[in-house]
């Protein structure tokens, strides 16, 4: 799926961040500082790529400094029960047009269970290329922070208690 193609661009947080070199380090030392960083390389497509991103992460672990980034981009940690893989799947299944809707993970696996819920998929490697040609071209173009317009439900939605 081309770039600009998509509504929803789904990213398996972790799954990203060990395949970034650039942030790949961080994930050891500054947890926080590394999902921060992601968050802020993904901005730039915004708009150009998808109308709506979402990062999931797993919720283990520290879930600090993300709620304080002003982003357009949300922020999902899986509930304590619950792997990023499964939110991802729940998403995707809420979606009112999965086809419209592209995830990026490096699992095999989950790339398989999206895509035949009709999602697209891309892999990691793969979104971290198209990035750095988007880049290099200097086709990406951020315009600052938007207001979070057309979000429909919360995590909450997907998991009901």
């Amino acid at each position: 799926m081309s770039p600009g193609a998509v509504q929803w661009l789904i990213i398996d947080g972790y799954s990203l961040l060990h395949r970034d070199p650039d942030l790949k380090p961080l994930l050891r030392q500054r947890l926080e500082l590394a999902r921060q960083r992601l968050i802020r390389k993904v901005e730039p497509v915004m708009g150009d790529w998808a109308d709506r991103i979402t990062i999931v992460f797993d919720g283990r672990g520290d879930r600090g400094g993300t709620d304080s980034l002003d982003s357009a981009i949300e922020v999902f940690f899986a509930p304590a029960r619950y792997t990023a893989d499964t939110v991802i799947e729940r998403l995707v299944h809420a979606a009112s047009d999965p086809a419209a809707v592209l995830v990026v993970t490096s699992d095999r696996a989950e790339r398989e269970t999206v895509s035949a819920a009709g999602a697209d998929t891309l892999s990691c490697g793969d979104f971290l290329e198209r990035l750095a040609r988007d880049e290099a071209r200097g086709r990406s173009r951020s315009s600052g922070p938007r207001m979070r317009g057309g979000v429909s439900g919360s995590l909450g939605d997907h998991f009901p208690v």
